[in-house]
């Protein structure tokens, strides 16, 4: 982590791999919380069926966030520094974003929905017992007004403090592109089993747009506590009696209806998002050497990687961007022969070259670790 100091405040610039060292952290605090509280569990007279029962899955619930939140928190401690500064909280945004993120809600699950459904009935196909999976049955108001602040509330703001403020931000500096869909994949397979999957990872891709294109974190806590809060209100629905049941051909036209719909909104919100900044413009300027260097990290070519660098690089990022460009100038400015030129490039290289060899690490150590436990709870739900 590179550390800048911006208006007498200490700027903590996010790198691809402290991503991934909070996504470890987070998720082995995760698993530990919940063996922890399974040992507790058996050394006590409480029955096993406990973790079925309403006050079970909310404070299994509560446990995951805690992770989520503790983590990043954690990790900044031990460097030495305060990550939820400059984190997107107090970011203004379009008012028209917020109200775009109900319809956006309803396009993600006509979307989400269909496919998630279908690739629950293909892992029943190859034995995988969904059946055993916990999931969150709604039966009685005073529980929908529970889980609509255990399942959905709590898990909005934590989720996406970890996945889009912290994990996505630190990603981008590999494409936006790139941050987007890798840590929607990691948003997706944390949750752990195939019901949540495809819908989690859609819904991830969402937010992650919605957070690079306003650069706040709050019209993505809004979608996916919407998503949450809807989920939940249609299982209880479906649980007093209202179950909704379409054809397959009608859930196709359900899902390319969703698709279609979820793509113009996020377009749209993007379009929003431009004319706020256009009206709202910055304090700092990029450099001329600091827009050569990125010209080989991806976000020069593509015109969507240089909208979402326009809408989501704030004032002290593109500060730290040219001090950084302003350093490598002036030691390549001081070296007077092309034999000390020659030392100096290699020696910026060689540091390039160990950043990016850390960031395959931790992406490779990410995936290695939830594809383990996916393996290890697919073998148990299958033998």
């Amino acid at each position: 982590m590179k550390i800048f100091e911006y208006g007498k405040k200490n700027y903590p610039y996010l790198e691809t791999y402290d991503a991934g060292a909070m996504f470890i952290g987070s998720y082995v605090l995760k698993l530990f919380l919940q063996i922890a509280l399974v040992l507790l569990l058996a050394m006590t007279d409480v029955p096993d069926s406990f973790t079925s029962t309403m006050g079970g899955i909310c404070l299994i619930t509560s446990l995951n966030e805690l992770a989520f939140m503790l983590t990043p928190l954690a990790y900044g401690k031990i460097r030495g520094r305060n990550l939820l500064f400059d984190m997107g909280f107090e970011t203004k945004f379009s008012p028209w974003v917020a109200l775009l993120c109900v319809p956006l809600t309803v396009a993600v699950i006509c979307f989400g929905s269909p496919l998630a459904n279908a690739f629950v009935k293909l892992v029943d196909l190859i034995g995988y017992r969904t059946e055993n999976v916990t999931s969150v049955v709604v039966d009685s108001g005073s529980d929908l007004a529970l889980t609509l602040v255990f399942v959905a509330l709590i898990p909005a703001v934590a989720e996406e403090y970890l996945f889009r403020g912290n994990i996505a931000r630190g990603l981008s500096k590999n494409g936006y592109f790139f941050a987007i869909f890798v840590s929607s994949a990691l948003f997706a397979l944390m949750h752990g089993n195939p019901l949540q999957l495809v819908h989690q990872f859609i819904l991830g891709v969402a937010c992650a747009v919605l957070y690079f294109a306003t650069r706040s974190l709050v019209p993505s806590i809004m979608l996916h506590f919407l998503n949450n809060a809807t989920a939940l209100v249609l299982g209880y629905m479906e649980s007093s009696g209202k179950p909704i049941e379409l054809s397959a051909g009608l859930w196709a036209v359900v899902c390319i209806a969703g698709l279609i719909a979820t793509v113009l909104l996020l377009w749209a919100i993007v379009v929003l998002s431009k004319k706020y900044r256009e009206k709202n413009p910055r304090k700092e300027v990029l450099s001329d050497d600091a827009a050569v260097a990125y010209a080989g990290k991806k976000y020069a070519v593509p015109a969507m990687q240089r909208t979402f660098f326009e809408l989501h690089r704030s004032d002290e990022e593109i500060f730290a961007d040219n001090a950084e460009a302003a350093d490598i100038r002036a030691k390549l400015d001081s070296a007077t022969t092309e034999a000390e030129q020659l030392v100096v490039r290699a020696d910026i290289n060689e540091k390039s070259r160990k950043t990016k060899m850390k960031d395959k690490k931790a992406l490779i150590y990410s995936f290695i670790l939830t594809l383990a436990v996916w393996i290890i709870s697919f073998i148990i739900n299958v033998v």
